[in-house]
């Protein structure tokens, strides 16, 4: 068995994170990122009645740290244009496997530029808990610039501080049709008011079984953090109680 620790170190404005580096230059990066507790074909039409209730008119969606394309591919069906923006390379080729002929564009999120505008623009997995105060603000600016004038800005999961101070431990197996298997254990600690999430992953195929460890910071804002980063982005916004993944939805619009 081979042990990869893999480490990284960003400046202040990135996230504190250290990314499965090994994992996502193997076969095993679509696996490595399955997250079986969700059901993104119920979270995406819970997003679309959202839209459908407060803009009704939207024709438009970029749907920003898209993951393998999870929720995209079930907003689709249900809107002229729709699409996504990965954060590394593996993700973004793993997006254009899972959804050929979509645009998936790849890019860091405080600098993330496609070009036009859209009715509605969304965050829908932990990215944004990765980034301190500073970054935070920084990235609901860009995607602010992406939002139409009245378009919406939906965030989640949003971590708060209650939640950052919880224990959790959890663990999952996936399995591809071809094979290929991923035992994963996590635990998650309070730190410094976030929540220091460590997992393990035992990586498995006919070849090699490799253990590769993933170790980031969720940082968790209180309200009045999360309202004055979208004032500064140029955006109102509230909390909706009923969100994703046992946490809230924060909903910007745009002014």
């Amino acid at each position: 068995m081979r042990r990869d620790v893999l480490a990284s170190s960003y400046r202040d404005e990135k996230p504190e994170v250290m990314m499965p580096v090994e994992a996502a230059r193997s076969t095993f990066y679509d696996l490595v990122h399955v997250d079986s507790s969700r059901d993104h074909a119920v979270e995406a039409q819970a997003l679309l009645r959202i839209v459908r209730a407060r803009h009704p008119e939207s024709s438009s969606v970029l749907d920003v740290a898209c993951g393998a394309g999870e929720h995209l591919r079930h907003l689709i069906p249900h809107v002229a244009v729709a699409e996504g923006v990965a954060v590394d390379a593996p993700m973004a080729a793993a997006a254009r496997q899972a959804l050929p002929g979509t645009t998936i564009h790849e890019a860091e999120l405080p600098h993330l530029d496609v070009g036009r505008t859209f009715d509605v623009v969304t965050c829908l997995h932990d990215a944004l808990a990765r980034f301190p105060l500073s970054g935070y603000r920084a990235v609901l600016r860009a995607l602010a610039r992406h939002l139409a004038p009245g378009g919406l800005m939906i965030l989640a999961p949003i971590w708060m501080p209650d939640q950052a101070t919880r224990r959790t431990a959890r663990e999952a197996l996936t399995r591809a049709e071809d094979g290929r298997t991923v035992a994963h254990m996590a635990r998650g600690i309070p730190r410094d008011g976030a929540h220091r999430l460590e997992r393990h992953f035992l990586v498995a195929d006919g070849d090699s079984v490799r253990h590769v460890e993933d170790t980031r910071v969720l940082r968790a804002f209180g309200r009045r953090e999360h309202l004055s980063a979208l004032a500064a982005a140029g955006c109102g916004g509230d909390f909706l109680s009923v969100g994703l993944a046992g946490r809230r939805l924060l909903i910007g619009v745009r002014r």
